[in-house]
């Protein structure tokens, strides 16, 4: 557009927009949750023991074709140490969280 267009005061359809102010963004700290060794040591307990007592209830319950009185109540306590270990772990992942 020429400088005579623009003081001819004829509208070209060319529209200027006012500059505004871009609002700083202030640096907040972003949350860091940091794992230690121990806790790490102990989530991959938990977690082994949990898959190893779910394994065996599924072995007991899927290949043993008869079981017997102390081959259910073998696979119940494995079946109840893989839900508690199941708890465990939320348990410890939701104490981590909220530290």
């Amino acid at each position: 557009m020429t400088e005579d267009a623009a003081n001819s005061g004829s509208d070209s359809g060319v529209t200027t927009q006012a500059a505004t102010a871009v609002p700083a963004v202030a640096n907040t700290p972003t949350a860091v949750t940091t794992v230690s060794v121990h806790f790490k040591l102990v989530f991959i307990c938990v977690t082994v023991i949990t898959v190893l007592a779910l394994a065996a209830s599924l072995y007991i319950g899927i290949f043993v074709e008869k079981p017997t009185e102390a081959a259910k109540s073998a696979m119940n306590t494995c079946s109840t140490l893989a839900n508690l270990g199941f708890g465990a772990m939320v348990g410890l992942l939701g104490g981590k969280a909220v530290n």
